[in-house]
């Protein structure tokens, strides 16, 4: 393993546990909706961008309880005799290929090219010249999506700066830019989906069993929502409205065992609508071979919403001056990995949405896409 592999490695499994109701909800913010329409994201490269050595802000890792990482023979020397103080420990990386095998990692290295426009791929860092090319798909109204530059807020040293580049990409339930506003109460109706109860596909809140999930079982990958996260947090609710998603096909390269991207959860439902049933909701679902469901969780494997979801910046925190979310809460950035086979086609959803109303916004926002050397089952951590 290598020396950034371990160092990778050993964050994960420092990193622990954190948070997991019914009213009448009235809006006495602005209601009044702007007008806009779903678009289409480029799925190419722009041959006129300029690239870059990505400039990574966090460390990353994969693997989690039931995710085959294990100690093996403390000793290192394969002889069952309990080993002596100070003898090195040897980690057995479940599903990741040795050094010098012919399937060892070939992950593309990441490139920046975000600097000179909007496209939100680019602001991820995907489909750059000479970087990962995916297909990729934006639903929701015009404006419940728009680039970001620079840090978000206004906060010293930044709270919120970008991962890779220079922007990434905000979404939100109401009007995106808001964000930018210093206390401003943000409540907006958009043109986004409304969707009810019948999310869109491969969506799904239904959990694959009562009593083991798709690490414990892999039998069980596409029978429903591999985590089994969701559906007690959907169900406190009574379907999504201001829908707006970022959706992602592609196929895995060559040696590659999993990605990782960056993300933060803001929402102004916090305090006033918290533990009840207006339950903003924000979901990664990966459909894959290996998994079928969410892969994003806080610290204690809690579905990342306003009545689960960790947020460790609360009303008043500097962390959010400079933002329309400085009198609510948000999370930290934090960075999701799951493992995915070489060669297979995946499909990656980025989705956020207003539960049971259409008024009080929840924002998310989403950064720095990185193939991986590393697989296993879906872990999130504080990035």
């Amino acid at each position: 393993m290598t020396g950034d592999s371990m160092h990778r490695f050993l964050c994960l499994v420092a990193t622990s546990a954190l948070v997991m109701g019914c009213g009448t909800k009235d809006d006495s913010g602005d209601d009044g909706s702007i007008p806009g329409d779903g678009g289409i994201m480029a799925d190419g490269d722009d041959d006129d961008e300029d690239t870059e050595g990505a400039d990574t802000a966090a460390d990353t890792g994969a693997g989690e309880s039931g995710g085959g990482v294990t100690s093996s023979d403390p000793t290192g020397d394969d002889d069952d005799d309990g080993g002596t103080a100070g003898s090195p420990v040897v980690f057995d990386l479940g599903g990741i290929p040795d050094a010098g095998e012919s399937n060892s990692c070939g992950a593309p290295p990441p490139v920046t090219c975000d600097g000179d426009d909007d496209d939100p791929l680019h602001a991820m860092g995907l489909n750059c010249p000479n970087g990962p090319q995916v297909t990729g798909a934006y639903n929701g109204g015009a404006e419940a999506m728009y680039v970001h530059q620079g840090n978000l807020g206004t906060s010293m040293p930044p709270e919120y700066p970008p991962r890779e580049g220079e922007k990434f990409i905000v979404m939100s339930t109401g009007v995106a830019q808001e964000i930018n506003t210093e206390g401003l109460f943000t409540s907006t109706p958009v043109s986004s989906p409304d969707y009810g109860l019948a999310l869109p596909a491969p969506l799904t809140m239904t959990a694959v069993s009562a009593t083991e999930d798709c690490a414990d079982n892999p039998a069980l990958v596409g029978t429903g929502e591999c985590s089994n996260t969701l559906e007690t947090q959907w169900s406190q609710g009574s379907g999504a409205n201001d829908y707006a998603e970022v959706r992602i096909n592609v196929e895995v390269p060559a040696g590659t065992f999993g990605f990782s991207y960056d993300f933060a959860f803001f929402s102004e439902e916090y305090p006033q609508w918290f533990m009840t049933q207006f339950n903003d909701m924000y979901v990664a679902w990966l459909e894959s071979e290996q998994w079928t469901g969410n892969i994003s969780f806080d610290e204690m494997g809690n579905p990342i919403s306003l009545n689960a979801g960790f947020l460790d910046n609360l009303p008043g925190s500097p962390a959010l001056a400079g933002t329309s979310m400085s009198d609510n809460a948000g999370t930290k950035w934090l960075t999701t990995t799951a493992g995915v086979t070489p060669g297979e086609q995946i499909e990656v959803v980025f989705a956020v949405w207003d539960l049971s109303d259409d008024i009080w916004d929840t924002v998310v926002i989403l950064d720095n896409w990185l193939w991986e050397c590393e697989g296993g089952p879906p872990v999130t951590i504080p990035g």
